[in-house]
């Protein structure tokens, strides 16, 4: 993954892009860290699939390196959660069980709610224009039957309050699981009846954000992600995860 930060043009909005570790700016990127950074967005777009193996020799053929840093990004991704480093098995993208689906989800949950409330409290006038255009676009995006668009958008909106929480170590935990959870995320987010109910869910959100009401905005925001868990975990069943 070449670029760390995605413009989202059509409102001057900057948002972070994921990123397995980003080089501190004195030194550039490890080759390990290349490799560990494109097979992430993979496994978040959902082009390796849960429980699909990783062969270094393969990686290696593919990245033209040897082994070794194959094996040191494939360790970059396990300590992430994203990779699974199972004996004689190797490397395989993380198939979580549905609890553990549901326990990412019920975490990430109450993060946001905790970024949602302190959005409220911290939250200046530029945050509150990034929060209002990205609702809007996200809006937009949900009405033009463009998944992709709708999931950047949907992305950039959260993002926004998680800005505004002016909790660094808090936006990184969030953006963390979110990554473990991406692949199920994509696959539910989309469907008509869910993308209807969040961007009802989404406006109740916003108004209580634009008011300030920090107690309104942490509980829509847990009943907002509680609602794409309960989907996530029908999905997972459905899976047989």
């Amino acid at each position: 993954m070449a670029d760390q930060i995605r413009e989202e043009e059509s409102h001057g909005i900057t948002v972070e892009a994921p990123a397995v570790l980003r080089s501190e700016p004195s030194r550039p990127a490890t080759r390990a860290e290349e490799i560990a950074a494109a097979l992430e967005d993979e496994i978040v777009q959902g082009e390796l699939a849960p429980g699909q193996r990783l062969d270094e020799q393969v990686l290696g053929k593919r990245f033209r390196v040897s082994r070794t840093p194959v094996r040191e990004a494939l360790r970059l991704l396990g300590a992430s959660g994203l990779v699974t480093l199972e004996p004689r098995l190797g490397a395989i993208v993380a198939r979580p069980t549905v609890s553990e689906i549901f326990d990412l989800f019920e975490l990430v949950g109450e993060m946001e709610a905790v970024a949602a409330r302190l959005a409220c409290e911290r939250m200046g006038d530029a945050d509150r224009e990034r929060i209002m255009a990205t609702h809007d676009a996200c809006r937009v995006a949900g009405r033009s039957g463009d998944a992709e668009a709708y999931i950047e958008r949907n992305d950039a909106f959260h993002a926004a309050i998680h800005i505004a929480s002016e909790n660094r170590a808090l936006r990184d935990q969030i953006q963390l699981l979110n990554k473990r959870l991406a692949p199920y995320r994509r696959f539910i987010t989309f469907r008509p009846e869910r993308k209807q109910a969040a961007e009802q869910e989404h406006e109740v959100l916003a108004r209580a954000l634009l008011k300030g009401d920090a107690d309104a905005a942490a509980r829509a925001m847990k009943e907002h992600v509680k609602m794409l868990a309960e989907d996530a975990f029908v999905l997972a069943r459905s899976l047989r995860l």
